[in-house]
């Protein structure tokens, strides 16, 4: 049903957004604490890290969102299959007729709108959990 259209593919890209997200942003944060030699980072520095994985999550998952799209705004004409009628059948006609660069249309404005987000969420995220963890010690 139209409800339904692209359901798939966007449960597996948001499931590979938010493993390439917390997996950035737990790597920065483990190798900017070993380069600088402190435990803890300042806020600051968690929002570059949050805004650095902000931005693999959609670099990794942008083809499965090329796709989700196309899914989600093709006609389907009763009578005639949809052109697009699984992922990797997508995947593969998407490369075969616009080339591999086609799986990252998009991505700049995506970038634009997703990190800067992440950066605030991450930065924040630490930071409250400090002040609980503060909470908790007193």
């Amino acid at each position: 049903t139209a409800l339904y259209k692209g359901i798939v593919p966007t449960m597996l890209r948001q499931g590979i957004n938010t493993a390439g997200n917390f997996t950035a942003f737990q790597f920065c944060k483990a190798k900017w604490q070993e380069f600088s030699g402190k435990e803890e980072l300042a806020p600051w520095q968690h929002m570059l890290c949050g805004g650095f994985s902000g931005g693999v999550g959609p670099t990794i998952n942008n083809p499965l969102d090329v796709v989700k799209t196309r899914m989600q705004k093709q006609v389907i004409v009763h009578g005639q299959p949809p052109r697009y009628s699984s992922i990797m059948q997508a995947l593969s006609l998407i490369v075969r007729e616009e080339g591999i660069a086609a799986l990252w249309k998009g991505l700049t404005p995506r970038l634009l709108r997703l990190m800067p987000g992440q950066a605030i969420t991450f930065m924040t995220y630490e930071f409250v959990s400090k002040q609980i963890q503060n909470l908790k010690s007193s």
